[in-house]
């Protein structure tokens, strides 16, 4: 969008005319001839003309003058130029900058742009932030990354990137927490998989952790190539501290029922589907808040197909109740599950690692 200039040129010279001869008996009551052949109004007349004209040129900023405000804030008299400022942000990867350059080049280059695009491409300059004043900052700085990241060459395997930054603040330092869009990896056992002879179906679904065979690196990769592009941007006497994401491991059991007419089957595709995309830490979660039961409950009765929900356990403490926990009937406990850290209390993000669903028809 682009900031608009007041409209000067709002009145003709017949207007200003008209306006000045209501305001001549306020001055004096002896003028009283205001045909046009009273000199007086002959004056008006061309001081109106005068006026108008004057309007029009105030009101008509030329072309030329939005361009050389567009060199102003970029400190140069055309792209081509260098100077200290230019040469730390292409250092540093200053992409507001560097966008706003590239305009001044299509400028130069004859690219046809208007009052409204100049004004637009140095709006969104100004609005994107530079320094990491505040957490929201700090947070579209730190996703700036992936920009760096994708002008590298390729590399194999493929470099990771910045699915979300979640910045916080805490003591003398603000801490963001980076969350990648490394590949997990999900397993469905076969003999918890199944159609019973009731026609009830049970599906179950076990995190095995990430498909790469070392998550580690690529992971502190990417938080140095984060801490890299953020130190420039952070102000003397302040602190940006650079971590992964912190995840807390989810186990959903829930069980369901559905109409006569509609297969088990189809109603447990859907509710895996909608399950697991729901407990994806994805934009949609605030860092830091649990799932809430009742959203859950509110996924799984909008799938196709449900009829009732009958029995549902969300739990987020898992190493505590590891000894109470009876066995799946998969050939798997939980505790044969990748290792998680103690969960007392919930922290950062979901990672979905048990999902068991059961659903029966209503007349099983």
């Amino acid at each position: 969008m682009s900031f608009e200039l007041p409209d000067l040129d709002s009145r003709s010279g017949a207007q200003l005319l008209a306006e000045l001869t209501r305001r001549i008996p306020m001055f004096t009551s002896k003028w009283t001839d205001f045909n046009d052949s009273d000199p007086g109004i002959t004056l008006l007349q061309l001081l109106c003309w005068v006026g108008e004209s004057l309007l029009y040129q105030a009101n008509a900023l030329p072309i030329e003058t939005q361009r050389n405000f567009l060199r102003l804030v970029l400190g140069l008299a055309f792209s081509t130029n260098s100077t200290a400022y230019s040469l730390a942000a292409e250092k540093n990867n200053d992409f507001a900058f560097l966008a706003l350059r590239r305009v001044l080049a299509a400028i130069e280059a004859g690219q046809p742009l208007s009052r409204d695009d100049i004004q637009a491409a140095v709006l969104e300059y100004r609005r994107v932030p530079y320094a990491a004043l505040t957490l929201a900052d700090t947070q579209r700085i730190a996703l700036e990354t992936n920009e760096v990241i994708a002008a590298m060459s390729p590399a194999t395997p493929p470099r990771l990137n910045v699915v979300r930054a979640d910045a916080e603040a805490g003591g003398d330092a603000i801490t963001v927490h980076i969350l990648s869009d490394a590949a997990q990896v999900y397993v469905k056992p076969i003999a918890g998989n199944v159609t019973r002879p009731d026609g009830s179906a049970r599906r179950v679904l076990l995190y095995q952790g990430a498909a790469a065979a070392d998550p580690v690196t690529p992971l502190n990769t990417l938080l140095g190539q984060v801490r890299t592009h953020l130190a420039p941007r952070v102000l003397a006497g302040s602190r940006v501290n650079v971590a992964a994401a912190r995840m807390t491991f989810i186990n959903l059991s829930l069980s369901a029922e559905c109409p006569p007419a509609i297969k088990p089957d189809n109603v447990l595709d859907g509710l895996a589907s909608a399950l697991f995309a729901y407990f994806q830490p994805g934009s949609a979660w605030t860092y830091g808040q649990p799932p809430d039961l009742a959203e859950v409950l509110h996924v799984a009765a909008s799938v196709p197909g449900v009829g009732r929900i009958t029995a549902c356990d969300l739990n987020y403490v898992p190493t505590p109740r590891l000894g109470a926990m009876a066995e799946l009937g998969v050939n798997a406990r939980l505790a044969d599950l990748p290792a998680a850290p103690p969960a007392l209390i919930y922290q950062g993000l979901p990672r979905l690692r048990c999902l068991d669903l059961s659903v029966r028809s209503a007349q099983s």
